[in-house]
């Protein structure tokens, strides 16, 4: 990229992040109320299953929340210069964060600075992230859960596919016969929670298309369905 290009993106995120954002999450009781705080490498994707939007690093956030607990889709990013022309975007796979909100109080994600490129990217394949509470940097329990390469049937990927996935959106259910389950996208990087087959007597090979099929999105349904020439 170069100088001009760069010096352009620098004043368009600087702009974005002057701007800020307020997340009003809960207008009810002022008193049951906690919040969250943005840090600047770390984009919350989602709060709950509610989509939080794009988000820019350095970006000021506030999330108004209800006390109580919340689960927080969370992915670390920055930016580092390569040389005096080129830069490097290293975004991490998706964390789940799970922890208790009290009322009145103040919380932000944080991880440990990542000063080089290298240590970055290392960074990214398994971030590890805390909760602590405003001002005084008070960690707090939390449950973490890792993302982990999503699979999907081999040698079929398509664009839209998402990257990574969390165990424990697979829901254990029976699906209707002859029925198929409908699933939808939880998010850029997470698939949403689909029914599974009961077990069977079904050949392996049916068995992962089923699989497959019950947590694939409605577009990647749509294309497969074209793909076997179905209408």
């Amino acid at each position: 990229m170069n100088r001009i290009a760069l010096l352009l993106l620098c004043s368009l995120v600087f702009t974005a992040c002057a701007s800020g954002r307020h997340h009003k999450l809960y207008e009810g009781d002022p008193a049951q109320a906690a919040h969250i705080d943005s840090f600047e490498t770390v984009l919350i994707k989602y709060i709950d299953n509610e989509d939080m939007g794009v988000g820019f690093i350095g970006q000021k956030h506030v999330y108004d929340i209800q006390a109580g607990q919340h689960t927080l889709l969370v992915e670390y990013s920055d930016i580092f210069d390569v040389d005096a022309d080129n830069h490097e975007k290293v975004v991490s796979r998706p964390v789940k964060i799970t922890f208790v909100a009290e009322a009145g109080k103040r919380y932000q994600v944080q991880h440990e600075p990542q000063k080089r490129l290298n240590h970055a990217k290392s960074f990214a394949e398994k971030p590890d992230f805390r909760v602590v509470e405003l001002p005084g940097g008070t960690r707090v329990p939390v449950t973490v859960e890792l993302s982990r390469p999503r699979e999907f049937l081999a040698g079929l990927k398509f664009e839209n596919t998402p990257t990574y996935e969390f165990a424990s959106d697979k829901v254990q259910a029976a699906a209707p016969a002859g029925a198929a389950v409908v699933a939808g996208a939880a998010g850029v990087a997470a698939a949403a929670p689909a029914g599974q087959a009961a077990p069977g007597t079904e050949a392996p090979h049916l068995k992962m298309l089923q699989y497959s099929w019950q947590n694939a999105s409605a577009a990647e349904r749509d294309a497969f369905l074209k793909w076997i020439g179905k209408p």
